[in-house]
């Protein structure tokens, strides 16, 4: 596939990633983690990393006094593997812990244990608003006309869906494509002709 060691893809999927916004949860905002592995999975993928996910640990810590609510936390290891060469490895730790009144506490902990390994290991950027980006204070700039006709007659060719195309971007025409993007945008018009 590559010849990219495991840092290096790494890198490359850190240049894909792209910033999540955070939204209401239910004790105040954050992100989820199928919001995370919905963004990371293709890039995964496309870069040739594999993720295996161990529990090496779990224990009920305690019981919330008038509840039925307990508290369990688990220690987690998530290697990120090279799938051409799968003794280069990058591991990454965390604990974690979730709180229920039934059966779900350890699968909380372990979706939080993931998250959290897969936002701080690939310097995933969140926020609770657009206007609070970096990014945004540098300015962004956009693609070329050149850039976005050339991604206009790609999209032709694959008779690919201009809106849903947009849409995975978060714009409302290809030229509001941010310039940042334009290599992915490429690639997956690339990878759709070749299908």
């Amino acid at each position: 596939m590559s010849d990219l060691n495991i840092y290096q893809r790494i890198n490359a999927v850190m240049t894909d990633c792209e910033y999540l916004q955070k939204k209401k949860a239910d004790k105040g905002k954050g992100i989820k983690y199928d919001e995370v592995i919905a963004m990371l999975r293709e890039h995964l993928i496309k870069h040739g990393i594999v993720m295996v996910v161990n529990q090496t640990s779990m224990e009920c810590l305690a019981g919330v006094d008038g509840t039925k609510q307990k508290i369990y936390q688990g220690h987690y290891t998530m290697d990120l593997v090279n799938m051409d060469k799968p003794d280069e490895v990058v591991r990454h730790s965390a604990f974690a812990q979730g709180m229920d009144g039934g059966d779900k506490g350890p699968g909380k902990a372990s979706t939080y244990a993931m998250k959290i390994m897969l936002v701080k290991g690939f310097g995933i950027e969140t926020g609770e608003d657009e206007e609070s980006r970096a990014e945004k204070i540098e300015g962004d700039e956009l693609i070329s006309k050149d850039q976005a006709a050339e991604i206009i007659k790609g999209l032709v060719q694959t008779e690919s869906d201009t809106g849903k195309f947009c849409a995975h971007f978060g714009v409302k025409h290809i030229s509001e494509l941010q310039a940042r993007t334009y290599k992915r945008a490429l690639s997956m018009i690339n990878a759709k002709r070749s299908n």
